[in-house]
């Protein structure tokens, strides 16, 4: 009976879409002390919410005493850009999972409908609920003890034959489902991922300081980018895809592209530069992106554009200078400083424009020495 009630589980979900689906005990996880490790290192950074709770993130019986398994779905997404963008598309400098709606929106009614098809199967006295990577839960641990794949070093869940382009959620039930066989580590002598972050993001294999990680620093980060980190952020506006790309089990993803909306494909550094902040919260719209909000996505614009050093941006660049944000205001100053002679005009005028004496001092600087630091 047990087993057919798992069969009658895991075929709900395929049957809803779920790429793959396996079950795992509502049990402590295996590793939760580096749990606490990585807390009380402060590797979470401004993201407080990791803080709140940690034991139920280690056990969730502590808060729902009924809980007796994890039924455990991935969600593929596309892993490569569309064949045709519009000119100067921003699209290729945001992560991947990011290139679209937000999934937190986009999958709800499905895993509702897999919470729901739970219940049915269970029974009426059935308990179940569904959470995508919002709730207290270690889901990457737990999705390799389901058998999902492993926890590579880059701190992603890999699976063998579809590698780590995927989302992961989870229905916490009060059934007490057989557990499937947990996925066993492939990543072996493999550093690629390690080797490959610019911003040396983990200090050691499967530990990361989202400190130092550029996805951290150009989502959840609010206020400057710090200085070390600017020239390494590269390209990247939202997110980072770098330990994916390095990593050789996704040279087996062959997933379909990714078809964003007309508004959002045709985003690019200029218009985010130029755009009222309400048009720029309208064109991002139902996508990850809005996450940052408009000054942030400013920010971090500009940090890109001082790593492109493309002169056709400085119109643009400079009109940035618009606001009342400092952080927005100290990040253009720092990109401007990068092209050198080609921006003076722009570091010379941008004085009458800065709100901080800070930043003033800062382009008295940069006209002065004619370099960026």
């Amino acid at each position: 009976m047990i087993k057919e009630l798992k069969t009658a589980v895991l075929q709900a979900a395929r049957s809803l879409g779920f790429t793959r689906a396996g079950t795992a005990p509502a049990l402590p996880v295996p590793h939760a002390s580096h749990f606490d490790d990585w807390l009380t290192q402060g590797r979470n950074g401004t993201m407080g919410w990791f803080a709140k709770h940690p034991e139920t993130r280690k056990d969730i019986r502590t808060r729902y005493a009924w809980a007796k398994s994890f039924v455990v779905v991935n969600i593929e997404y596309p892993s490569e850009l569309p064949d045709r963008l519009p000119k100067k598309s921003a699209l290729p400098n945001i992560a991947r999972y990011a290139r679209g709606n937000d999934y937190h929106y986009t999958h709800k009614p499905r895993l509702k409908k897999l919470q729901d098809e739970i219940i049915r199967i269970g029974g009426p006295e059935t308990r179940a609920l569904w959470y995508q990577d919002t709730g207290p839960f270690l889901e990457r641990e737990i999705a390799q003890q389901a058998g999902l794949g492993w926890v590579g070093k880059n701190t992603m869940l890999i699976d063998p034959k579809r590698g780590s382009w995927s989302f992961l959620a989870l229905v916490v039930t009060s059934l007490d489902l057989p557990a499937d066989a947990p996925g066993t580590d492939h990543c072996g002598n493999c550093r690629k991922c390690i080797e490959a972050c610019p911003t040396d993001a983990f200090p050691e294999p499967y530990q990361l300081d989202a400190t130092r990680c550029i996805s951290y620093l150009t989502i959840e980060h609010h206020g400057a980018i710090a200085e070390p980190f600017r020239k390494p952020t590269g390209e990247w506006l939202f997110g980072c895809d770098i330990c994916n790309e390095v990593c050789p089990w996704n040279s087996k993803s062959g997933q379909d592209p990714a078809r964003p909306g007309k508004e959002f494909a045709e985003l690019t550094l200029a218009r985010i530069f130029t755009s009222k902040p309400e048009h720029l919260l309208k064109r991002i719209a139902g996508t990850p992106l809005e996450r940052t909000g408009a000054d942030r996505l400013k920010r971090n614009a500009a940090i890109v554009a001082g790593n492109l050093r493309d002169e056709s941006l400085l119109p643009s660049l400079e009109q940035a200078l618009m606001t009342e944000d400092e952080t927005v205001q100290e990040a253009v100053v720092w990109a401007l400083a990068q092209y050198g002679e080609a921006a003076r005009p722009a570091l010379a005028r941008a004085q009458k424009h800065v709100v901080s004496d800070a930043i003033r001092d800062r382009i008295i600087d940069a006209l002065v020495t004619g370099t960026g630091g």
